[in-house]
């Protein structure tokens, strides 16, 4: 099964902070206006059948489903989704999460979808080239696929890695692991595999005063990606 045990482990541990601006998760929540801005600059979501994988606590799919998105969240971890569930309900939003891996999810339900997001993902699964071809499974003929990471290099393990979680500990301590960062360029080679047609990247600048994120041309530590279903 495509997912690392002590990753799920890892994040159960803070799974009820979720919802909490101020806590371990505090910069998802300042990236999420980032993420809807540069999925909404691709495609209206409105109508839309979106796969939300590795979809946390569901700030991501809260935000699309406001924007009138169908959205169906994917978590391997079942404190995560619990959490999830229930805030959607205290929020009045209609959103179908499932706690499963892509992997198994895709083996009970052979729906496509409209767009698929895979935000922060990739560099926590044991085989990313599989997770890629799994997403085309679900993936309709020109379907849109928006996926987020870290680049790997010296800087990014500078920034990403130490500072982050052990100097600044704005990221909880084990959150990333160095040798799962991807390069822009092995992840569109994966996408090409898997045919998908890659057509922007750009790259995602933290401001370290208010930790608020912007669009940049500087790739050199996290990265947007979008492509297309062929």
């Amino acid at each position: 099964m495509n997912v690392d045990k002590k990753e799920i482990d890892n994040f159960d541990i803070y799974a009820h902070e979720w919802w909490n601006k101020r806590g371990p998760y505090k910069l998802i929540h300042n990236l999420t206006p980032l993420r809807v801005e540069y999925i909404q600059n691709s495609i209206d979501v409105k109508g839309l059948d979106i796969l939300d994988i590795g979809c946390g606590g569901g700030l991501l799919a809260e935000e699309l489903t406001k924007r009138g998105a169908k959205v169906t969240g994917l978590d391997a971890s079942e404190k995560t989704i619990a959490i999830a569930k229930q805030h959607a309900k205290e929020s009045n939003l209609d959103i179908n999460y499932v706690c499963s891996t892509l992997e198994s999810f895709i083996e009970k339900d052979k729906k496509k979808y409209d767009g698929i997001i895979c935000f922060e993902l990739i560099e926590h699964v044991p085989d990313q080239e599989k997770l890629i071809l799994d997403i085309s499974k679900v993936s309709k003929k020109k379907s849109k696929l928006f996926m987020s990471t870290i680049n790997r290099n010296i800087i990014s393990f500078t920034f990403a890695k130490v500072i982050a979680e052990y100097i600044l500990k704005i990221v909880p301590q084990g959150t990333h692991q160095y040798e799962k960062f991807i390069k822009p360029s092995e992840l569109a080679r994966l996408l090409e595999l898997a045919e998908f047609k890659v057509e922007d990247v750009s790259g995602v600048k933290l401001n370290p005063t208010d930790y608020t994120f912007t669009l940049s041309s500087m790739t050199k530590i996290n990265y947007f990606m979008t492509s297309t279903k062929k």
